[in-house]
């Protein structure tokens, strides 16, 4: 696991429906060697399975796609900026 990625300041996360797309999401980008973080969504982000994917910004669009050719239906994608103790959350639109 990346130090770097545990303790960003602003990294993206994406949710799931439901914790069999969020297993089944580990599963592809383990075998894609993806650098990411499984972890329990954020309570800011009002979401449907407690399972998120945590990873830095810069991995979106490789990490969607990886998904998509997987057959992972993404609910949604978030970026998240940690202002002290406090995280600020924006939903994000996938092209």
């Amino acid at each position: 696991m990346n130090k770097q990625l545990f303790k960003a300041p602003q990294y993206c996360l994406i949710t799931f429906a439901t914790t069999s797309y969020a297993l089944k999401a580990e599963r592809i980008l383990k075998a894609a060697e993806a650098d990411f973080i499984m972890i329990p969504t954020l309570r800011e982000i009002s979401s449907s399975c407690g399972l998120s994917i945590k990873f830095l910004p810069e991995q979106l669009d490789e990490y969607a796609a990886e998904l998509e050719k997987g057959q992972v239906p993404i609910e949604s994608v978030y970026n998240v900026q940690k202002i002290g103790q406090r995280n600020s959350v924006e939903k994000l639109e996938l092209q």
